[in-house]
Formats: C-alpha cells, sequence, structure tokens
C-alpha cells in the first residue's frame, strides 16, 4: 500500500536552525559548544525564547515549550528544528500538539532519546519524516562522537551513493549478529525502547506492522529492559513487523552487559522476523542516524544499508 509521506526540505549550508528544549533543562556552557559546532559545520542558528526555562524537572510548561517550537516551526527564516536535549518532558507535549499546523509546515526536526515520543507521534498522525540524531546540547557540544558527514550527508540530501557508503559502514562491526534472513527492507521507525513503551496504548504510537523497527536504550537494568520490551510484545508491537534491529544498551550494572545478547536472542528466538543485534545506534559515540519513517533495506551478507527513497525535498526537486 502506497502512503503519501510528508517531507521537510533539504538544508543549505548557510541556514538557520533553530534550538529548542522540549523535554529537560539545558544548561548554557553546552548549549555554547553546541552552536560552536553548528556555526564551525556551517549553519547558523536562533534560540527559542524559552529555550533555558525551567519547571521542577523539564525545561518550562508544556505550553512555553510548545509554544517555542510552533514559533520556530513557522518562522520563515528557519530551516530546520534541532532539539537542546533529551531527558523528559515530549510526552507531556503531545497532547496539545496541532498537527495541521505541524503539517502545513514540514521541516526538519532533529534529535533522539526523549525526541522518540514527539517523532513517532510526527510520523503517526502525519507520516512526517523526522531525523533521530545528535542533539545540541549533548551530543553536538563534544563534536568528536558525532557522524557529521553522515548528519549533514542526510539533512542536505547528499548523493545516494554517498549516503550509502556512510549507512553501510554501520554493517561493518564484527559484533553484530542477525538472526534468521540476511536482507529485510521497510520502514525504518523506532528510538529509545522505554519511549515506545510508554507510547503503547496511546493514540501516537505508530503501526509497526511491515516495519523495521530499531531500538536502543541508556541506565535501564535488565529486567527493565525485559519489562518494556515484554509490554511491547503484549501491545502486539512485534506481532508483524519486518524486523527489530537492536541498538546500544547501556546498562548501569556492567555486571549484566554480558547477558543482553544472550537475553534478546532468547526473547526473540520464536519470532520468524530477522533481528540484528549489537547495532552502533543510541546513546554511544558516532551513533547511526536515521530518518523516522526512511524506506530502508539491510543486506547483512553484503554488508550495505541503502535508503530507498529520498528523504528530504531538494530545491528543483
Amino acid at each position: 500500500m502506497t502512503i503519501d509521506i510528508l517531507k521537510a526540505k533539504a538544508l543549505q549550508f548557510g541556514d538557520q536552525l533553530g534550538i529548542f528544549a522540549p523535554a529537560s533543562p539545558v544548561r548554557s556552557e553546552y548549549v555554547r559548544k553546541g552552536q560552536d559546532y553548528l556555526a564551525q559545520s556551517g549553519f547558523q542558528n536562533r534560540e527559542g525564547s524559552s529555550l533555558f526555562c525551567r519547571s521542577y524537572h523539564v525545561a518550562g510548561e508544556p505550553r512555553s515549550r510548545l509554544a517555542d517550537f510552533e514559533n520556530l516551526l513557522v518562522d520563515p527564516e528557519i530551516k530546520g528544528l534541532v532539539a537542546a536535549r533529551g531527558g523528559y518532558g515530549c510526552l507531556q507535549l503531545l497532547p496539545f500538539l496541532d498537527f495541521d499546523l505541524i503539517g502545513r509546515y514540514p521541516k526538519i526536526i532533529l534529535g533522539f532519546s526523549d525526541l522518540t515520543a514527539l517523532q513517532l507521534a510526527l510520523w503517526q498522525k502525519l507520516n512526517l519524516v523526522t531525523f533521530s540524531g545528535p542533539m545540541l546540547a549533548v551530543e553536538m557540544a563534544r563534536p568528536e562522537i558525532v557522524n557529521s558527514a553522515l548528519l549533514w550527508g542526510l539533512l542536505t540530501g547528499a548523493e545516494e551513493a554517498e549516503i550509502r557508503s556512510l549507512l553501510s559502514a554501520y554493517l561493518a562491526s564484527e559484533k553484530l549478529e542477525c538472526l534468521r534472513s540476511k536482507t529485510f527492507s521497510g520502514r525504518l521507525l523506532g528510538g529509545t525502547l522505554t519511549l515506545l513503551a510508554s507510547l503503547a496504548g496511546t493514540p501516537y504510537m505508530p503501526d509497526f506492522s511491515g516495519k523495521i523497527i530499531i531500538i536502543e536504550d541508556r541506565g535501564e537494568s535488565l529486567y527493565r529492559i525485559d519489562r518494556a520490551l515484554t509490554q511491547l510484545r503484549l501491545a502486539g508491537v512485534f506481532k508483524s513487523p519486518t524486523a527489530v534491529v537492536c541498538g546500544n544498551f547501556s546498562l548501569p550494572n556492567k555486571v549484566e552487559e554480558p547477558l543482553l545478547s544472550g537475553f534478546l536472542k532468547e526473547f526473540f528466538a520464536a519470532d520468524e522476523f530477522p533481528v540484528l543485534i549489537n547495532f552502533s545506534y543510541g546513546h554511544c559515540p558516532q551513533s547511526f542516524i536515521f530518518p523516522q519513517g526512511g524506506l530502508m533495506e539491510f543486506d547483512c551478507l553484503k554488508r550495505i544499508i541503502t535508503l530507498k527513497e529520498s528523504v528530504v525535498i531538494k530545491s528543483g526537486g
């Protein structure tokens, strides 16, 4: 079945990017470092008016965070939005999102971790392609951990061969394990596991049938990973995906880390779909960056990842 995909215009070097804080509070010193990275990468930026607000454990009241997001979205001088950080707070925004407004102003929206909730809601309601990648006051504040070539290649609409090469490098690791079929394709959706579990049972949870599901998390013990995966299974998420890609899981108890691969193999043992384990995506250096909803093919035998269609609109395209 063909679906209408909503895409943003590709970035051009020199564009102005809007910085917003939809989740946890940000620290000014890390914001400045991230802004330096954007400048060195060839982009201008503008801070949302409530970027440095704080209300208890979040970056201001939901309405002020949402107003920043919407104001940057409709501003014609702003060509893309970059989240300052994740943490917690995006779930609070979902009931207040004006999907009609967002649909009229599709722009690049970049972030991950807690942004998983916002990105999957935008896919569920609009089929809007967003980008799971580095955030300004976290990864961009430490530029050495960002795969800048892949980041700006995706967002500026680099040539297909260049993107394929950058994506395929993530299948080079000898630590990768692929259960069952070595080749699979579909629209790639996912992000932080506990955020997927938090969306289950809500109107913002996408249909993962026929999709490649990618998951990662940080700071969750093995039993909490088990609980989140089991919740998704009970919610029917693993009923008929094309495949599951398991990214990086930084467990708080290092004694448990060697157990994770075996646990994941056992958890998915009775399923028929392919499962990729130990993929370099998540809260880790040089993390994989991907378009939420992008149509992709993973060939684990030839070690090639192909983006099967453009995920941004290029000028003149």
